[in-house]
């Protein structure tokens, strides 16, 4: 369940900054919901006139963090941090509030669009969706509770 969520929030936003903060939220199904965040990301989004660019983002799944150490330790696993201890966004292009990259995890690349706005001069926050079946990552369930197929990340990073 949490490697879903955290997958789409460290492919999403880790390309953005490395002072950001990135928040995946997860839904679960029937009830409920959870965070997995991290401050650690990697690379930088430069401005350019009105044009936001970054040539690698990433983060390490094993920075993710939800608060509970045993549900950590699953979604690392679920994510197979071992053979895949990345999530990166390459190319990340944006402007008018719209961008794209190409985020990779689990060792599957998919292109992403995301929104952002305008924080300061020296922030944004970004808003991606995304489906971790995508990204080959197997459905969770324990007890019959299950992570929803659409994963929001929330990231406010620094722009230089």
């Amino acid at each position: 369940m949490i490697s879903k969520m955290s997958l789409i929030c460290l492919l999403s936003f880790s390309s953005l900054s490395f002072a950001s903060d990135i928040t995946v939220k997860m839904t679960l199904s029937p009830a409920g919901s959870f965070e997995a965040k991290t401050t650690k990301v990697h690379g930088d989004v430069i401005k350019s006139g009105e044009k936001y660019t970054a040539e690698s983002l990433w983060v390490k799944v094993d920075d993710l963090k939800t608060g509970i150490d045993l549900r950590d330790e699953h979604f690392h696993k679920h994510f197979n941090s071992e053979k895949n201890p990345k999530i990166t966004l390459n190319n990340v292009v944006a402007t008018a509030g719209k961008g794209s990259g190409t985020l990779t995890v689990n060792n599957v690349s998919n292109k992403v669009d995301f929104t952002y706005k305008v924080i300061s001069d020296k922030k944004l926050e970004a808003l991606l969706k995304v489906k971790p079946s995508a990204f080959k990552l197997p459905e969770v369930k324990y007890l019959e509770i299950g992570v929803d197929d659409e994963v929001e990340i929330v990231t406010v990073v620094d722009v230089k």
